[in-house]
């Protein structure tokens, strides 16, 4: 590896000879996203930069060897894809004009996220921060890296599924971090196995941070949800639609689904439609029942009716049901339900433990107490998930709960942890906010200041980006400025104001889906129920094709759409050429090759296809004529010997030049068919 001595993709060092790891098989000429940095980078003069591990719509994260501290470590780098883009061979960003107010304040808002995850650095459930620092035109956080694996490969190593008694051991450090962030002003959004990891000493680690409008379904960044672990809130940027701690009780609750259970809970937008989640206890016997009803308790898809903190939910995950229960007697198999805080009242109702009576009213969608969407009716049974009136039998609640044997320590014990834990976390609250008053360690905080002017003061203002209200009284209201604003988004905040009709028409000032006109001006009135007309912009009417070299199909597809020509291209699979495989070979607008940096015309309605080597092609490095034989070979010549050199070809043939693969659409009007057929790629 020349200089280097360490290989790109674990950090261990070996023969600087070899090009190929001895430890993990990396070749050092593999290829690399370009819009990424590129392996072999410093920065710093301290980071040695390895390969891309993950990115989304916020950034980065990558492998990297500090030479510093002679250790492997993880670097996060901020890169809104949507924002911004990378100047070829080189690690700095670009930002365009346009969006260079947003780049700065969602990168204000990363800052302070990170800046605050440095003061929990001492918090041995999140992996702690190393390093903050300015560079080509972004910021890196340096965190340490984590010896261990994703929580959901550690299900796969132990059979998809864990016991509550393991859970119960495993997890309380995990609640009382999540319930310090909330402290803290910090909002997760996205614990689910793919963010929780479990070192070699089995502590669990929290990871996944982003800013608020990577967690959130249109709020101006591309957005990153984990299916089956994202509250209901989380698919709307609507103002309606609140996050806090309850958003994260929601993640919570969804992976405990899973680890009990072995199985994905159904995704909160589809529950909105039709909600058929099953209990835990029904998909698993041996899930005790009131573990099972928190855990419903707090995945309700009404975060006003969900278990609001993490406190609550640890105090009633915790709970001894013999305290609040006993067992069912024969003759009423109801009574003693889980009456307490948020349990059950007789007979059977699944009680609200935000109201004084411990019932839903009609007002809230609920008959008599009974949650009916997926939930519980006909005294307290899952009707949707598979309960019935004769689903238990007064002896299953025997065997499994057989309260009036439980000893005085066994009734301690948990009460005495369940004490520990919430003393613990009010100690660490309290040292949090006796930094945050006397202004805490000034020389370790002085580790992570860095110049920069797009810093906000607050994280929890440092959201995505707020729209006006408009100012209403007796059903009139004033019109406020719509354009520059994206229409989806606004049709959706404002649906209860007014009601948008768009008029599509090319602009070469505004981005794609930005309107730029509107029917009734800034300043006028306007009756709440209104339709407003408003032009929304289609991207330019005429952009330059970018450069495709190298690049893959989805980073080319990335370079269209920042070109404006992303509504306008057919992405079409070769799978007969030379090259190397998903990489974009050539270009064609109705069957004629066109080239980098050739004018393409939106409004004409034609398609820029872009034609890819599939995955699976035969890779051919000599390629027979493009033209089959005039002759059949059996038939000998007519043509006296000394005229056949003359005939030979005198170019090579054209499948050897990678650009040219793909045939012209006259000449084979069957494979036109399948490209006009093919749906765009992605």
């Amino acid at each position: 590896m020349g200089e280097n001595k360490y290989c790109y993709n674990c950090m261990e060092p070996h023969d600087p000879q070899k090009t190929v790891c001895p430890y993990c098989g990396y070749d050092e000429f593999s290829p690399h996203n370009p819009m990424y940095i590129a392996p072999g980078t410093i920065l710093r003069d301290r980071y040695l930069i390895g390969v891309l591990l993950s990115y989304n719509g916020e950034g980065a994260s990558y492998i990297a060897y500090d030479k510093v501290i002679s250790s492997k470590v993880l670097i996060r780098e901020y890169m809104p894809i949507n924002l911004c883009t990378r100047i070829k061979d080189r690690p700095t960003i670009s930002v365009n004009y346009n969006n260079l107010a947003k780049y700065k304040a969602f990168m204000a808002e990363h800052t302070e996220l990170n800046k605050s995850l440095a003061r929990l650095r001492n918090n041995t459930s999140i992996n702690p921060m190393l390093d903050m620092f300015a560079e080509n035109n972004t910021t890196y956080t340096v965190f340490e890296y984590i010896n261990g694996i994703k929580f959901v490969d550690y299900l796969k190593e132990n059979a998809g599924e864990l016991s509550w008694e393991q859970v119960a051991k495993l997890f309380p450090p995990l609640f009382t971090t999540v319930g310090i962030l909330h402290n803290s002003g910090i909002i997760h959004r996205a614990i689910s196995p793919e963010t929780v990891y479990i070192n070699n000493r089995g502590e669990l680690k929290l990871s996944g941070f982003c800013v608020s409008a990577v967690r959130t379904a249109n709020a101006g960044l591309e957005y990153e949800l984990y299916k089956g672990y994202a509250a209901p809130e989380q698919y709307s940027a609507s103002s309606s639609s609140r996050q806090g701690s309850w958003t994260d009780v929601y993640s919570i609750c969804a992976l405990l689904y899973r680890i009990l259970t072995g199985c994905m809970p159904t995704d909160s937008r589809s529950r909105l439609e039709h909600d058929d989640l099953c209990e835990p206890h029904v998909l698993n016997r041996n899930i005790p029942i009131h573990i099972s009803h928190v855990i419903m308790d707090g995945m309700r898809l009404h975060s006003r009716e969900r278990i609001q903190t993490i406190t609550e939910l640890v105090t009633r995950l915790f709970e001894q049901p013999s305290q609040v229960g006993q067992l069912y007697p024969a003759d009423n198999q109801y009574e003693g339900r889980y009456a307490a805080s948020g349990g059950y009242a007789n007979p059977g109702n699944y009680a609200d433990p935000y109201s004084n009576n411990n019932q839903y009213d009609q007002q809230q969608g609920y008959d008599e107490g009974y949650y009916d969407n997926g939930g519980y009716a006909n005294d307290g049974y899952y009707n949707d998930g598979g309960y019935d009136d004769q689903s238990y039998e007064e002896d299953d609640y025997e065997e499994n709960y057989r309260y009036e044997k439980i000893n005085t320590i066994d009734k301690l014990k948990v009460p005495v942890i369940i004490g520990i834990l919430l003393f613990a976390i009010l100690m660490i609250i309290a040292v949090v906010f006796l930094n945050k008053f006397t202004g805490g360690n000034d020389d370790n905080d002085n580790d992570f200041v860095f110049s920069s002017t797009s810093v906000a003061d607050n994280i929890i203002e440092a959201t995505a980006p707020t729209l006006p209200e408009p100012t209403t009284e007796d059903g009139n209201g004033i019109m406020f400025d719509l354009k520059g604003k994206y229409f989806e988004s606004t049709q959706e905040r404002y649906k209860e104001y007014f009601t948008l009709e768009p008029i599509y028409e090319f602009n070469d000032e505004y981005e794609i889906g930005q309107i730029f006109e509107q029917s009734i001006e800034t300043g006028a009135s306007f009756n709440t129920g209104d339709t407003i007309t408003v032009k929304v912009s289609k991207g330019k009417e005429v952009a330059e094709i970018p450069e495709y070299e190298g690049m893959s199909v989805a980073q080319y597809e990335i370079e269209l759409k920042k070109a404006g020509i992303s509504e306008y291209t057919l992405i079409v699979q070769n799978s007969a050429s030379s090259g190397k495989p998903n990489t974009v070979l050539q270009l064609q607008v109705d069957g004629n090759e066109v080239r980098p940096g050739t004018q393409f015309n939106n409004a004409e309605g034609k398609k820029l296809i872009v034609y890819y080597l599939s995955a699976d092609a035969v890779i051919v490095t000599t390629a027979p004529p493009t033209e089959p034989p005039t002759e059949p070979p059996t038939e000998p010549p007519t043509d006296p010997p000394t005229e056949a050199p003359t005939e030979a070809p005198t170019e090579p043939p054209v499948v050897e030049v990678p650009v040219t693969d793909a045939p012209p659409a006259e000449e084979n009007p069957d494979n036109q068919q399948q490209i006009d057929e093919t749906p765009e790629y992605g």
